[in-house]
């Protein structure tokens, strides 16, 4: 630059000495200002990309001033919430272990545990993350370009999650099998293709094949197919994926393929099918044989041989009795249906059928297909924000290892409904009660670095005894 004072350039020579890198002189209004020059190849344009950052000013004598950082006061205290998290942090262990060889690592746990938190789209993970004090303890970069840079790369290593499954898959025991299909709209997905959903509509969707252990209630794979792929060959290409496993599968009332079971059988493959209300294997004379307790309520069960198809398992509910013959009654009042086509119906409400080979107890049958029901219900609850995040999963790869991150999750989830069902919990309170009581466990963080936790309400405290292992109550003045 011309004309520009000596103790300037002196100065600016000392500065490129310092920063080791290179400097640019800018004069603006007869101020001299100094910016660090920085550049990257544009993959698009295939050109050099110049960028510079303001670094600060120097007057004529030759004085450096630099750049004034921006300084944040701290608050007196910070609040996390703490319950939820921290016991999530610890659900996750067995997670930490057989991630420690993949790259992201940090990303991947965290992650799984806001995904369990709170499923919520991508670009509000951060906020989210920050607001636990668990955050504080495992650094993890969740901003919305890293998360896409995470996923695609776990995506990519196939064979890596694929050995992450087996590691985490317990050893003898059923694997259950669930299919479910998720709408795409993105251009960019190879794997949103034409398919048939439940309601029979060709739409553009990606499959999603999920399977748990029975043994332990986790889930122990999920793999992602293309959306035209029809069930029975996903169903088969399962088998073959786990050739060594005693698998088991349980569908939901859209399977209707059921010379497909006697296929099943021939190669020791277990199942349990759920029945349409007018399926025509249900007979028309049936008498209960016993009760069972599920839920804190009674269910009346009986069980049926059949020549074909293994066993047929009949439940009557009384809860769901009485819902469908108030839906029912309203339709009479209405004038949509008669008193002798209501009473005609009456006889298998609330009742549903289950098909099985198993020869166990029905209450067993029962309980897995509830599983199943609940593993939907989180598996549902988990999905919904794709299509919200579709900006940030715009190939193959970062689906797939979205689905990875879903798949940690309900690993976190399910075992947190694993100690409610050994506290015969279940249908009493929710995993997602659990931790919406637990996050009101809150650490109080002050700037001398004491931390304590808050009061807590009742319900918490009784909450936290189911977890009292994993989480203890401690509320006294920590360094």
């Amino acid at each position: 630059m011309q004309n520009t004072p000596q103790p300037i350039l002196d100065t600016l020579k000392q500065i490129k000495n310092q920063e080791n890198t290179r400097i640019e002189l800018r004069k603006i209004k007869n101020h001299y200002y100094a910016y660090k020059i920085h550049t990257k190849w544009n993959k698009q344009t295939k050109k050099t990309q110049k960028t510079t950052q303001y670094i600060g000013s120097i007057t004529p004598n030759g004085q450096y001033k630099p750049k004034q950082q921006k300084t944040t006061t701290l608050p007196t205290t910070k609040i996390y919430e703490y319950g939820s998290s921290q016991l999530l942090m610890q659900l996750s262990k067995d997670l930490q272990q057989t991630t420690q060889n993949l790259p992201h690592q940090n990303e991947l746990i965290a992650l799984s545990i806001t995904r369990a938190l709170n499923p919520s789209p991508i670009r509000l993970t951060q906020p989210i993350w920050e607001d636990t004090y668990t955050s504080t303890k495992l650094k993890a970069n969740l901003t919305p370009t890293n998360i896409t840079t995470t996923l695609t790369t776990i995506g990519h290593m196939i064979q890596e999650t694929y050995t992450l499954f087996h590691d985490l898959s317990p050893q003898g025991g059923m694997l259950f099998y669930d299919l479910t299909s998720i709408l795409s709209h993105s251009k960019n997905l190879k794997l949103a293709e034409k398919g048939y959903n439940p309601q029979k509509k060709r739409v553009n969707q990606i499959k999603i094949a999920l399977a748990f252990s029975t043994s332990t209630y986790l889930p122990t794979a999920i793999d992602v197919f293309y959306g035209s792929i029809k069930e029975i060959k996903v169903l088969k290409y399962f088998i073959e994926r786990f050739p060594s496993k005693d698998i088991g599968f349980v569908m939901d009332r859209g399977f209707t393929s059921y010379e497909e079971l006697l296929q099943l059988q021939k190669e020791g493959i277990h199942y349990i099918v759920a029945l349409k209300k007018n399926s025509t294997l249900i007979p028309l004379d049936f008498e209960m044989s016993g009760v069972f307790e599920y839920g804190k309520r009674n269910v009346a069960f009986c069980k049926v041989k059949t020549l074909s198809y293994g066993f047929l398992y009949l439940f009557s509910d009384p809860e769901l009795r009485a819902v469908a013959e108030d839906r029912f009654l309203g339709k009479v009042r209405l004038g949509v249906l008669s008193m002798g086509e209501f009473c005609e119906r009456q006889r298998l409400m609330g009742v549903f059928g289950l098909l099985s080979d198993l020869d166990v107890e029905p209450g067993v049958v029962y309980e897995q297909y509830k599983v199943r029901e609940e593993i939907e219900q989180a598996f549902d609850f988990m999905k919904n924000d794709l299509e919200a995040d579709r900006s940030y999963l715009g190939c193959d790869d970062a689906v797939r290892g979205y689905f990875v991150v879903v798949f940690l999750a309900m690993r976190l989830y399910f075992k947190i409904l694993q100690r409610l069902r050994e506290h015969k919990l279940v249908g009493v309170v929710s995993v997602r009660e659990v931790l919406l009581l637990l996050s009101k466990m809150r650490m109080i963080v002050e700037k001398s670095g004491h931390e304590y936790l808050c009061a807590l309400p009742k319900k918490t405290e009784e909450i936290l005894e189911v977890f009292k292992d994993l989480l203890p109550k401690t509320c006294g003045l920590t360094q």
